[in-house]
């Protein structure tokens, strides 16, 4: 699926209505009908409920459901909260249309003395408050009306009201719907954090809008959900060997992160790769091939490094990753420099080695010649994110669209924001949001298990954005496979075990 900014949502509506002949009064009549068919299969039984409408457009989509809802027999009650709409707006010609047709209108400090205000959570709830427009904090009656409607099932029209629907952050107070009815293109900000949680189930209710009008360059962003993974992956022929399923070098682990190195190589080989080596200390490449048997181990961390036989195994590697759980210590930072300055093929970087790179800038600008050249994928959590960008988690996390963008930009390269809601970006501008997964996928080396998978997609020759978008994808997907049995105590290891059938999915 894909999605629209709420600014360009508003800009194609625009660019429909003057130069396509397409009056706001149709386009409100189709996301009025598509609402309440929505309404009515996603609240069966619901005969009585109430519909609180703002005085803008999104009030005026909120007042002809509620003309559709009277013409099947149903009785909702009308309210408009706040100041009435603009004269001869659509919204006013909607108004007029329901007393025109005898339906009752009242004001929210009348509803608030009936009998319906006090009918408890029985009484179903639609919110046309506020949509895609709203820049401010509710207040006074809308901020009184957005609260009654959170304590009720609702169904938000196009974005629940007090939502941005670009990053998913409230604006302040917000309501919580069971599901949200978003016209012409869904809007980033009810997939991301927290906003998915706001916006409930989100149903795509089509309005005639053009592709043409949707034309706006970084306006979209695509969603990673069950559409757009069915059949991504063509089959392997019966015919292929392992170095068709690709060659990959891991930089990774210490003394005390085994665990990080099993994790990588075990969701990389998961993933298809067909010959994982994992370079680190000597501890861990000596120990590699006990916890996962298809690796083989090499001293690549420490004087020991015999320097002949690592150029060769990283040179001879179609796609290279580096980072989790190698350490910040002086010998890793001279053990990733010797790996970038060899690396001729698309690279991972993630933990560790974003953190070395934040610190030193001779380790920037190795990253920036892979980035440039043979192609680079960064993949860093808030905290990592923080430090290659010098600005706060905070900042970052309250618009992680433009938190990733800034992250791609700067180094030219595709970057994952690990967040709760992952968000990918390519250099060109493409930007993707995972929409699987949950809260049990929340523990330490998670992070580990998607570089090793991204790693893998790249060894078969995948574009480094598609391989990322497919790794995201396949990593949550496996996160839900693994957590059918439970999401508290779920393990990394679970998921990593259910990658393949991810994947398998992913094939059709």
């Amino acid at each position: 699926m894909i999605v629209a900014f709420p600014e360009s949502c508003r800009a194609a509506e625009r660019h429909s209505m003057d130069e396509l002949g397409l009056r706001e009064d149709l386009l409100m009549e189709r996301a009025s009908l598509g609402a309440w068919q929505v309404f009515r299969s996603a609240f069966l039984g619901a005969r009585d409920f109430a519909v609180l409408c703002g005085p803008g457009s999104n009030g005026g989509d909120g007042l002809a459901l509620a003309r559709h809802a009277w013409c099947d027999g149903f009785r909702p009650a009308v309210v408009m909260v706040g100041a009435p709409p603009k004269v001869d707006s659509a919204a006013d010609r909607q108004l007029r249309l329901l007393r025109n047709f005898g339906i009752p209108v009242e004001g929210w400090s009348a509803f608030r003395g009936s009998r319906a205000f006090q009918f408890g959570q029985e009484l179903a709830g639609v919110d046309a408050l506020f949509g895609t427009g709203l820049k401010r904090p509710l207040d006074g009656v809308a901020l009184d009306a957005a609260r009654w409607l959170s304590g009720r099932p609702s169904l938000a029209l196009d974005l629940p009201s007090g939502l941005d629907g670009a990053t998913g952050q409230p604006l302040g107070g917000c309501v919580k719907a069971v599901a949200t009815a978003t016209f012409g293109r869904s809007k980033p900000g009810l997939h991301l954090h927290p906003g998915r949680e706001y916006a409930g189930t989100v149903h795509v209710v089509g309005i005639g809008l053009p592709q043409a009008s949707w034309d706006v360059a970084g306006a979209m962003a695509e969603l990673l959900d069950d559409s757009w993974a069915a059949h991504r992956l063509a089959p392997r022929a019966r015919g292929a060997h392992k170095g068709d399923a690709g060659r990959v070098f891991l930089l990774c682990g210490s003394d005390a992160y085994l665990g990080a190195a099993i994790l990588s190589a075990s969701a990389a080989l998961r993933s298809g790769a067909g010959l994982v080596q994992v370079g680190s200390v000597e501890s861990v490449a000596s120990r590699i091939a006990m916890s996962v048997p298809e690796a083989m181990g090499t001293v690549a961390v420490g004087d020991s490094t015999d320097l002949q036989e690592l150029s060769k195994r990283i040179e001879s590697s179609r796609a290279l990753l580096a980072g989790p759980g190698l350490g910040k210590s002086a010998q890793s930072k001279v053990a990733l420099k010797r790996f970038l300055e060899r690396t001729m093929a698309p690279t991972v970087l993630d933990a560790d080695a974003l953190n070395l790179c934040a610190e030193h800038d001779d380790l920037r600008q190795e990253l920036l010649r892979i980035a440039q050249g043979p192609g680079a994928v960064l993949t860093p959590h808030p905290a990592e994110a923080s430090r290659l960008l010098g600005e706060g988690v905070d900042s970052l996390l309250a618009d992680p669209i433009r938190a990733v963008r800034e992250l791609s930009s700067r180094f030219q390269a595709v970057a994952v924001f690990k967040t709760a809601t992952p968000v990918v970006a390519s250099p060109d501008g493409r930007v993707a949001i995972g929409t699987a997964g949950h809260s049990g996928m929340a523990v330490g080396g998670s992070g580990d298990a998607l570089a090793g998978a991204v790693v893998a997609r790249l060894a078969e020759g995948v574009a480094p954005f598609e391989a990322t978008c497919q790794a995201v994808r396949a990593h949550a997907r496996a996160g839900d496979i693994a957590g059918e049995r439970g999401h508290r105590g779920m393990s990394v290891t679970d998921l990593v075990a259910a990658l393949p059938q991810a994947w398998e999915e992913m094939e059709g």
